[in-house]
C-alpha cells in the first residue's frame, strides 16, 4: 500500500498544482523544488489544511479526500512541523509538549523519549520567548512526534535556522527519520539537506512532478538545473574512510577509487551519498597529474545524448554507478567521444555539504 495523491489545485492567481503521485508508505520521501514549485501546497493539502475536491488523497486504501469525501484535518493521522516553530507563547516547554492530543491512531514517542532525544530536560520550565531558534525548533519537532500519527509532514523544518543550529539539528533529525520507521514527507528547496536520509525523492517544478524515484533514479531523470539548488546530475554511494584535519578533507572510497570532499563527514556514518551536478564534471581522454582538481575517476561512456543548445549530456559508468556530464557539443566532437570509450571524469566540485548551506 502507499500514499496516493492525484488531481489538481487551481488558484484564482493562476497558480496550478497538477499531480499523480504514488509515494511509499515507509521511509523518508523528500519533496524537493525551487520556491513556488508547490511543495508546501502539497503538504497542506495532504494535512487537510487546504481542501479542494479536485485533489484525491488516500493512505493505505483509506480515502482522506476526493469529490465525495473530506476527512477533517484534526482527524487525519498526520503530524506536521512547519518552517517556524509555532509554539504557544503562554505555555512553558513542558506545557507545549503536553498539548498534543492522543486520540488519533498512529505511532508516537513517549514523553521521556522525546525529552531525552531532543535534549530538552533543562528547558522544560522556560517559555518560547527565552529560547534560541534552534531550541524552539527542537521543541516543535519533539511536540510533533508526541502526537500519534501514521505520517509525519516536515515542511522545511531547518530553513529558518542559522548554520550553527542546522549543524546541531540535522544529524538528530536524520537519525530519528531512519530509526523510527514511520513514513516521513520532508519538504525542502535544498536537495543536499535530505540526500543522506531520503529513500525516495520527488522533484517539483511549476506545480508538476518532473522526476520521482530513489536518489539514483532521480539523478538519471533530471539532466538540467531546475534552480541554483537543484542540478541533480549523478548520485554516488561511497564509504567514509578517514578525515585529514591538516587539509580539512574527508577521504571516501568508491570501489577501488578515492574521492576527497571538504570537511569532516564522519558524522554522516559509513555510507555517504554524493550529489555531483552534471555541469561539475569535465572529461579527458587521458589522465594527467598536472591539475588542481583532486577528484579524477576512470569511467566508461555508456551513452551520448542528442546535442541541444550547444551542449550534450553524456552518461558515464563509474564503478558500476552512474554519473552524468554536460559538456559543449564542440568539446565532444574534438575529443571524438563515443559509447564504450574509456575516459577520465574530473570533478570540479562535489555538491555535498550536509551541515552548511
Amino acid at each position: 500500500m502507499s500514499l496516493l495523491v492525484s488531481g489538481k489545485i487551481e488558484r484564482s492567481s493562476g497558480y496550478n498544482l497538477k499531480l499523480d503521485l504514488e509515494l511509499p508508505n515507509h521511509g523518508v520521501t523528500a519533496i524537493v523544488g525551487a520556491s513556488g514549485s508547490g511543495k508546501t501546497t502539497l503538504l497542506r493539502a495532504i494535512a487537510g489544511l487546504d481542501f479542494t475536491p479536485e485533489l484525491s488523497v488516500s493512505l493505505d486504501g483509506i480515502s482522506w479526500q476526493d469529490q465525495s469525501v473530506c476527512m477533517p484535518a484534526h482527524l487525519r493521522p498526520v503530524s506536521m512541523v512547519q518552517q517556524h516553530a509555532g509554539l504557544f507563547p503562554h505555555l512553558t516547554v513542558l506545557g507545549n509538549l503536553q498539548f498534543p492530543k492522543r486520540r488519533r491512531d498512529g505511532y508516537a514517542l513517549d514523553m521521556e523519549q522525546a525529552i531525552e532525544r531532543f535534549s530538552l530536560s533543562s528547558l522544560l520550565h522556560r517559555k518560547p520567548a527565552s529560547l534560541s531558534g534552534g531550541e524552539q525548533q527542537r521543541v516543535a519537532l519533539a511536540r510533533a512526534l508526541l502526537a500519534p500519527a501514521r505520517l509525519w509532514l516536515l515542511d522545511e523544518p531547518l530553513s529558518s535556522l542559522d548554520v550553527l543550529a542546522r549543524r546541531e539539528l540535522a544529524p538528530l533529525l536524520a537519525s530519528l527519520c531512519q530509526e523510527l520507521g514511520q513514513p516521513v514527507l520532508y519538504v525542502t528547496h535544498a536537495l543536499h539537506e535530505v540526500l543522506q536520509i531520503a529513500d525516495y525523492i520527488v522533484v517539483l517544478e511549476d506545480g508538476r512532478a518532473v522526476a520521482a524515484g530513489n536518489p539514483d533514479e532521480v539523478g538519471r531523470q533530471i539532466d538540467h538545473p531546475i534552480s541554483a539548488e537543484i542540478d541533480v546530475g549523478g548520485i554516488l554511494a561511497c564509504e567514509f574512510d578517514s578525515f585529514d584535519p591538516e587539509h580539512n578533507l574527508s577521504r571516501l572510497n568508491l570501489g577501488s577509487e578515492v574521492l576527497y570532499v571538504r570537511g569532516d563527514l564522519a558524522s554522516l556514518g559509513p555510507r555517504i551519498r554524493l550529489q555531483i551536478p552534471a555541469r561539475a564534471i569535465s572529461i579527458a581522454r587521458s589522465d594527467t597529474d598536472q591539475s588542481s582538481m583532486l577528484n579524477r575517476l576512470p569511467v566508461t561512456i555508456s551513452e551520448i545524448g542528442e546535442a541541444s543548445s550547444g551542449s550534450v549530456l553524456i552518461t558515464l559508468d563509474c564503478a558500476g554507478q552512474t554519473l552524468f556530464a554536460r559538456i559543449t557539443s564542440l568539446s565532444a566532437e574534438r575529443l571524438d567521444l563515443r559509447s564504450g570509450l574509456a575516459v577520465f571524469a574530473s570533478i570540479k566540485s562535489v555538491a555535498l555539504d550536509a551541515r552548511n548551506d
